[in-house]
């Protein structure tokens, strides 16, 4: 089972799946640098929203493969609002990152005593055959040019410091250095007195495709600027591991790794004897305890509308629930599994919470086991959206669409 640590989302966005795995599981879950001194800021700061937001367009359905791209010019100057978008830079470039020894990895976080906060797009991509990891950052502020100055402020903040961040951890938790450690956060680190509310940063994460550890992904929207809403989106492509993945009312496309095992933090040959495990495959007494079955998170907290694409192979043994916690029903926002065959048992009795198991191996194997995906949307509204990096011209009015819809699918992203 996945832990929940102080800066889960999980008690927030998904508490109704507590109870959720109570009725419908048996014994297990169903379905960086240095930093300059001193500083202030132009005195606004954000906290945790707690109204209902708006969201950003979809993130890119097949990621990046460039490391680096060009540089957005600001569209406005001197006092005037608008946005400017800097390039994006490698901060992290091809660090080793030992498999053997890193399990556990946070990208992003909630603001955090005015500071911490990335308030952006996210992208974690398992592409590096090697056991090495890049990040990249890139730092975007909305409204005038004082607050385009203070993104010389903001830096890559990575180290495996337990707790809450502080702005000048034991440089022994440095996670940039020599090789990178097990349960690293990377957070942005604004160095003032408070983080401006109109400045944040993207990550870009570059993974090993071997890595099987637990991930967990946190960003929120930017909607200080109401012609100018920047949704915090998530792409995450060929995940093969459990993990958490929260956002506000943006975009999350989720991408599993098309060999997916049922318990990815099994050994593999355990795995395979579990396959073929002489009372039925994944019997509860096969090597594979059912502890190890992987579990994903992914969520919008009410009052927020998210729209979720999360696209697993078809032929894993999985377990899904997805939901869309609307009050006011009906609503159009109804979960859909798209790719429900022979193979996929179906409970949609309740059209705003289904349930489904697609490929259970064996009689010998318990109902609701495998790989667990949970996918909730906190709202179902209309969301005014701006692209990352797309220009302001005067008088503009955002693009709005219905937010709050849950997809699975197979092939789909």
């Amino acid at each position: 089972m996945l832990a929940v640590t102080g800066e889960s989302w999980y008690s927030s966005v998904m508490l109704p799946i507590e109870n959720f795995a109570k009725v419908c599981t048996v014994g297990l879950l169903l379905a960086c640098p240095g930093r300059p001194s001193g500083g202030d800021t132009d005195g606004t700061t954000s906290g945790d929203s707690t109204t209902a937001p708006a969201t950003d367009a979809s993130t890119t359905t097949n990621p990046p493969t460039s490391t680096t791209t060009g540089t957005t010019e600001p569209t406005t100057t001197g006092d005037e609002i608008g946005p400017h978008e800097g390039p994006w830079e490698v901060v992290v470039d091809a660090l080793p990152f030992p498999l053997a020894d890193v399990h556990e990895l946070t990208v992003g976080r909630r603001e955090f005593n005015e500071n911490f906060a990335n308030r952006g797009v996210v992208e974690v991509l398992f592409d590096h055959e090697e056991e090495t990891i890049t990040v990249e950052i890139r730092k975007y502020a909305l409204g005038d040019g004082h607050n385009v100055k203070n993104l010389d402020r903001l830096s890559l903040w990575a180290f495996a410091l337990p707790g809450d961040p502080v702005p000048h951890p034991d440089p022994a938790t440095d996670c940039t250095q020599d090789a990178w450690k097990d349960d690293c956060s990377i957070y942005a680190y604004y160095d003032g007195k408070a983080q401006p509310a109109r400045i944040g940063m993207d990550f870009r994460v570059h993974l090993p495709t071997g890595y099987r550890g637990l991930l967990r992904v946190t960003t929120e929207d930017n909607i200080t600027e109401d012609a100018h809403p920047r949704r915090g989106n998530v792409t995450v492509h060929d995940l093969c591991s459990s993990g958490e993945i929260a956002l506000e009312a943006g975009v999350a496309n989720v991408r599993m790794c098309r060999d997916l095992s049922p318990a990815p933090a099994c050994p593999p040959a355990d795995v395979q004897a579990c396959a073929t495990f002489p009372d039925g495959a994944w019997s509860p007494d096969c090597p594979c305890d059912p502890a190890l079955y992987g579990q994903l998170r992914v969520g919008a907290a009410q009052p927020f509308a998210a729209n979720i694409v999360l696209d697993v192979p078809d032929d894993a043994w999985t377990s899904a629930t997805l939901r869309n916690d609307e009050v006011m029903r009906p609503h159009d926002c109804k979960p859909e599994i798209t790719d429900c065959g022979p193979n996929c048992q179906l409970d949609d009795a309740d059209e705003f919470a289904i349930t489904a198991e697609f490929n259970h191996p064996s009689p010998a194997a318990v109902a609701g086991g495998g790989f667990q995906f949970m996918l909730a949307s906190g709202a179902c509204s209309k969301v005014p959206f701006i692209e990352p990096g797309a220009p302001w011209p005067p008088g503009q009015t955002p693009e709005e669409e219905l937010r709050g819809h849950v997809v699975l699918c197979s092939g789909c992203l």
